[in-house]
């Protein structure tokens, strides 16, 4: 026989009846502005490459997206805002965890922000592609579309993005290092997601035509690095266990001169003993 727990169910607390920590409701409106800035984050990366798109992609997203607003240093709980601490958690976040970059190029394109002309400049290393028939048997050609997003840090943190031509390399190209330049002077305060793109192209079996393909393995989509402008200039946050280190080193040395000061009022007292 089941003993009575004293209150039917009519009068157990839930919903608003219950009361939350105040960190709690902080930590809750943050998880709020974070899960509306990776929606809408979300839909622009689906724009470039929809058919990449899994069903982890936005959780993984909104997860490396919450990792980068955990790391604002000027706001407090609750307040918390993406572009006040380290954006590098959204490095390296692509479409499928099963594709990268890595697939296909041995090197990852490299970036720079030119502060004084305000643009973004990225090279292209085509020499590190791999062998064709490595990536598939039938593949004729590649396409190699790179994208700069950009979150600006306004009220409303407005999402656009500019695009590159679309690259298109063949076995028989000379493979030589590509640069693209994207202007910036609307960006003073952003963040810019440096994005590539692949896609493939294949021979049918007869080797008549060709095709682009919509297997995964052929295809990927990845933001290889992730620049945090403030006032027109490249910001650089050091990753927390760099500040932790140098904590730790500061603690060390306090204690060590702690140390050595009661050691010289150890022989102080000696001294005036004798």
């Amino acid at each position: 026989m089941r003993k009575s727990s004293g209150k039917s169910k009519k009068e157990r607390k839930r919903g608003d009846a219950y009361e939350l920590s105040e960190n709690s409701k902080l930590t809750g409106l943050d998880f709020t502005y974070n899960c509306n800035l990776a929606s809408r984050l979300y839909q622009i990366l689906k724009s470039i490459l929809r058919v990449a798109c899994e069903r982890s992609t936005y959780l993984r997203l909104q997860n490396v997206l919450y990792e980068a607003v955990r790391n604002d240093r000027e706001h407090d709980l609750g307040s918390l805002r993406l572009g006040y601490g380290s954006v590098l958690p959204l490095k390296g976040f692509r479409y499928s965890k099963r594709v990268s970059w890595s697939n296909f190029f041995m090197n990852h394109p490299m970036v720079h922000f030119d502060e004084a002309q305000q643009q973004v400049q990225v090279q292209l290393h085509l020499a590190g592609l791999r062998k064709f028939e490595l990536i598939h048997e039938r593949l004729v050609k590649i396409d190699i579309k790179i994208y700069c997003v950009v979150i600006k840090l306004d009220d409303r943190n407005t999402i656009f993005y500019h695009s590159s031509k679309t690259l298109e390399l063949r076995k028989e190209d000379h493979k030589v290092n590509r640069g693209i330049t994207f202007a910036m002077e609307d960006c003073k305060d952003a963040v810019i997601l440096c994005l590539a793109t692949v896609r493939c192209w294949l021979t049918t079996p007869n080797g008549r035509e060709e095709f682009m393909s919509n297997g995964g393995t052929l295809m990927t989509g990845e933001i290889f690095d992730a620049l945090l402008i403030r006032g027109g200039k490249h910001t650089i946050f050091p990753k927390k266990n760099q500040i932790n280190c140098h904590r730790l080193s500061y603690q060390v040395t306090m204690m060590r001169l702690t140390g050595i000061n009661r050691l010289d009022d150890g022989f102080k007292k000696a001294a005036q003993s004798h």
